[in-house]
């Protein structure tokens, strides 16, 4: 009888840490996706060079990768390379991003929370959210610069104003998705709603709470550059698509650049919203 509880134990550890190293040695997930990664991205780059020598696009219009490596290694009149001038613009439509990331997140959060425990609260502000969300982002983007001024702020703005729907959504949904049987068990032992809340709503909603940061994640970077673009703005990601599309005719490398880097710039954010969901999701990471 001993044995088998010792076996029973020993199985248990196996179990326990088999979410992290897997027994037969095999790639961790993470190293699997960043495998995944490379492989998406070589097989994107062959289909863009594939479809080029197919359709014989000129190259004005669809530009070989080469030629975009080739911009990138280009140095401008004060010497710097244009990769490293793209890279500081990226931090500063980041630096907003970022900012209206976590403004708009958390607003979402606090109103998800309250769509989903009231319902007076519910009926009255969800029609509202879902009304202003078809409201165009280039139609309040100039007005909040002209009210906020050229900066980081108005960036934020905008970009919380993005980022804020989704959060609100999930939140809501992932707090009402939790089953009634668990909240009546917690009920008997005279749980206050507070401490179900902490307790039990809100671990139980984390998963889709993440899946809606994500999202947010990419529209906030959306936002942050549409904030850049109306006028006054001199640094970012918005000015360079501006002055990258005015010579779109003679060099639509320096545009097609932009863009890639728009795009890494969201996936970082995504990437570091993933890993805080490793961390606090646990074993229940694997919602993506």
């Amino acid at each position: 009888m001993p044995s088998d509880v010792g076996d029973t134990d020993d199985e248990v550890k196996l179990g326990d840490t088999s979410h992290f190293v897997d027994v037969d040695g095999s790639k961790s997930p993470a190293a699997l996706g960043v495998l995944r990664g490379v492989i998406v991205v070589v097989g994107l780059v062959g289909l863009w060079e594939v479809v080029r020598l197919i359709l014989r696009v000129d190259p004005l219009t669809m530009p070989s990768v080469a030629s975009l490596w080739l911009k990138l290694m280009t140095r401008d009149i004060n010497g710097d390379l244009f990769i490293f001038f793209l890279l500081k613009n990226m931090l500063v439509t980041g630096g907003g991003s970022v900012a209206g990331l976590c403004l708009g997140a958390f607003l979402g959060v606090v109103c998800g929370l309250l769509i989903a425990e009231k319902d007076l609260i519910r009926r009255s502000l969800l029609p509202l959210i879902v009304i202003a969300q078809t409201v165009p982002i280039v139609a309040i983007a100039p007005a909040v610069v002209l009210f906020f001024g050229v900066g980081t702020l108005s960036k934020a703005v905008v970009a919380a104003f993005l980022t804020f729907f989704p959060s609100a959504i999930t939140t809501a949904r992932g707090i009402q998705s939790v089953p009634g049987e668990t909240i009546e068990l917690m009920q008997t032992y005279n749980a206050s709603s507070w401490a179900i809340l902490i307790a039990v709503k809100l671990p139980y909603a984390l998963p889709l709470i993440f899946v809606g940061l994500e999202t947010s994640a990419a529209f906030s970077v959306v936002g942050a550059i549409v904030a850049e673009l109306p006028f006054g703005s001199r640094n970012g990601l918005g000015v360079v698509i501006l002055s990258s599309w005015q010579f779109y005719t003679i060099e639509p490398q320096s545009l097609y650049c932009t863009v890639l880097a728009t795009c890494a710039l969201g996936g970082i954010i995504v990437s570091f919203i993933r890993l805080a969901a490793r961390l606090a999701l646990g074993g229940r990471q694997n919602y993506f």
